[in-house]
């Protein structure tokens, strides 16, 4: 039983970047975007958010950094597919190919080790969090390993509520679902397509900001060349 639990503890926090990352795919296909660019915002969030809190000693500066790389890659697609409706595909696979080649390029150029950032003190990382119910629910199952996870961890459940009321509840995501389902409708309904696209966009490159930055001030601890 103990290795169960170990187990579902070691999923919770690889899993906690894929769900984020599906989340920001969510929005963009209900906006009737095809975003094949995830990778592309997170590995560019990743490289934001390790150099951001290397300098600034900050995992919060870094996680900042890393959802406002993930915005940009994120506009960068929506001014391609929207704005110039270019082939949404072809946009995508460039920006994972640009941003995986620029990424370790400027990690030699500004630090020279090998393409790869320095490695994160403590002070710049997300650590684990001991709620205070985990000590209360140990005494009864060995429970604890699921409380010790980083503050991040448990945004992404708080996460996962809000897009499910933003997505299905909210006057946003009614707009969000129409644009997606029927683009020329919702124009003749007065609402703005391309405001609601690049809105979508904006939210889904702030997700992979925080799924790309989780990976490196919560696990690895520096940007690592792939």
């Amino acid at each position: 039983m103990d290795s169960f639990f170990s187990v579902l503890d070691a999923t919770i926090r690889v899993a906690t970047p894929l769900v984020l990352a599906a989340l920001a795919g969510l929005f963009s296909e209900r906006s009737g975007i095809v975003d094949l660019a995830l990778e592309g915002k997170m590995l560019a969030a990743a490289f934001a958010a390790a150099c951001v809190a290397y300098m600034m000693q900050s995992p919060w500066a870094g996680l900042a950094a890393g959802m406002a790389a993930g915005v940009m890659v994120a506009l960068l697609h929506g001014i391609v597919s929207i704005g110039y409706n270019g082939n949404q595909l072809i946009s995508g696979v460039a920006l994972n190919m640009m941003v995986s080649g620029l990424t370790p390029v400027l990690a030699l150029a500004w630090f020279q080790q090998g393409g790869r950032t320095p490695t994160l003190d403590d002070a710049a990382r997300f650590r684990s969090v001991e709620l205070p119910v985990a000590d209360a629910i140990a005494a009864s199952a060995p429970l604890k390993a699921l409380f010790g996870h980083n503050i991040l961890v448990y945004l992404a459940v708080l996460v996962i509520m809000a897009v499910s009321w933003v997505v299905y509840k909210s006057r946003f995501g009614l707009r969000l679902r129409a644009v997606g389902e029927n683009p020329h409708a919702a124009d003749a309904a007065g609402i703005n397509v391309k405001l609601v696209r690049y809105l979508a966009q904006s939210i889904s490159g702030a997700l992979c900001g925080v799924a790309g930055a989780y990976l490196v001030l919560a696990q690895t601890g520096a940007f690592i060349r792939t």
